[in-house]
């Protein structure tokens, strides 16, 4: 799938409601602000005329991949590859679709699947900072409007973790000061770092684990106790 494709549907999908799309709700990160595919967007069409929406603006040469974007403050982001050699956040302007920034991440993480390389993770937006990891492994923190690398780190090479076999797909989650990401395997198979320089929090070894799997965590509220849930390669894990 070419990313450039995909945002000519989202440019066409902007204008299918009655606000200006300077004003529309915040996608702040994987399936949305709250990660449960909701938006609190007001005012949508019911139905399109039978012409469809009018075209806004297109974009191409982004590159390939299956990063969904997230947008907030008038700008979109996402990741690309260019060939299988190098991953990339993109910031573009949610009114033109001009490219405000490119950040490179890092390396394409093998794939040994071995059909669709490339990226994956949909970057979570929090205070003024982008949070996206690479199908590599590279954890990067960068500033939302400048994409200047705040801090950044590889989960094979700092906890020993172990990607699937499409290489890492997990999308960050943001909770608070923490950032939550499994590197997978028996070392560290979950970790909590702090979101403001990547320092580690805690980590959760999990015996029975394996690779890390190609789901994204959640946090929720079960039996009165806070947890951290993971769909994980060999079963689910609350933390």
């Amino acid at each position: 799938m070419k990313v450039c494709r995909f945002f000519r549907l989202l440019a066409i999908a902007g204008i299918a409601c009655r606000v200006p799309i300077a004003i529309a709700d915040d996608w702040t990160q994987w399936r949305g602000n709250q990660r449960d595919g909701k938006s609190l967007e007001t005012g949508l069409m019911n139905q399109w005329s039978s012409s469809g929406p009018k075209l806004i603006w297109q974009t191409n040469g982004l590159g390939s991949g299956f990063s969904t974007p997230s947008s907030a403050n008038g700008l979109v982001y996402l990741v690309t590859n260019t060939g299988m050699e190098t991953e990339q956040l993109i910031a573009l302007e949610l009114a033109s679709g001009k490219t405000r920034w490119k950040t490179k991440i890092g390396a394409v993480g093998a794939n040994t699947g071995p059909q669709y390389p490339g990226s994956r993770s949909t970057p979570a937006l929090n205070d003024g900072k982008v949070y996206v990891l690479g199908s590599d492994g590279d954890l990067v923190c960068v500033d939302a409007q400048s994409g200047t690398v705040v801090w950044s780190k590889n989960l094979r090479k700092e906890f020993q973790g172990v990607p699937g076999k499409w290489a890492y797909t997990e999308s960050p989650l943001i909770d608070g000061d923490s950032l939550i990401c499994s590197p997978g395997g028996k070392n560290a198979t979950v970790v909590s770092l702090n979101k403001k320089d990547g320092s580690l929090r805690w980590k959760s070894p999990i015996p029975e684990a394996d690779e890390a799997s190609y789901s994204s965590p959640v946090a929720a509220e079960m039996g009165g106790k806070k947890q951290y849930v993971l769909f994980m390669a060999k079963g689910v894990a609350g933390l």
